[in-house]
């Protein structure tokens, strides 16, 4: 059973409202060999996921738009022990619910990007 579980594709959620960046980060990801969860485009999609999925990992950016943030995802994910790394445009310093050790990456993604956010959350 155990070697089951580990032969299991990681789920990574990926939150992020640029449909085309969502898009793209999900055939990355896929094409290096993890399940995707989502993308949620939007705040409550993304709490849903969190919430009612298998989630190994998540990959989050900040501003969802329209007002809405994942800081409650990112509290959801932190009390299920779940590793996450948010992607974002914005300066670490102007996010006030960042905690301080909370992983943070610069957009554009690039692959090189999305490799050193998914060592960060323990997939690679």
């Amino acid at each position: 059973m155990m070697q089951e579980i580990d032969a299991m594709p990681k789920r990574v959620l990926i939150a992020e409202d640029e449909v085309f960046v969502a898009l793209e980060l999900a055939e990355t990801l896929r094409e290096m060999g993890y399940e995707v969860v989502g993308p949620a485009l939007n705040a409550a999609s993304a709490m849903k996921l969190a919430c009612t999925e298998r989630v190994d990992a998540a990959l989050l950016d900040i501003n969802l738009g329209h007002g809405q943030t994942t800081e409650d995802v990112a509290a959801v994910l932190r009390d299920k022990d779940v590793p996450f790394a948010f992607l974002t445009a914005y300066d670490r310093l102007s996010v006030v619910f960042l905690q301080p050790d909370d992983h943070v990456f610069s957009k554009p993604v690039t692959t090189q990007t999305l490799e050193q956010a998914l060592r960060c959350v323990q997939m690679i």
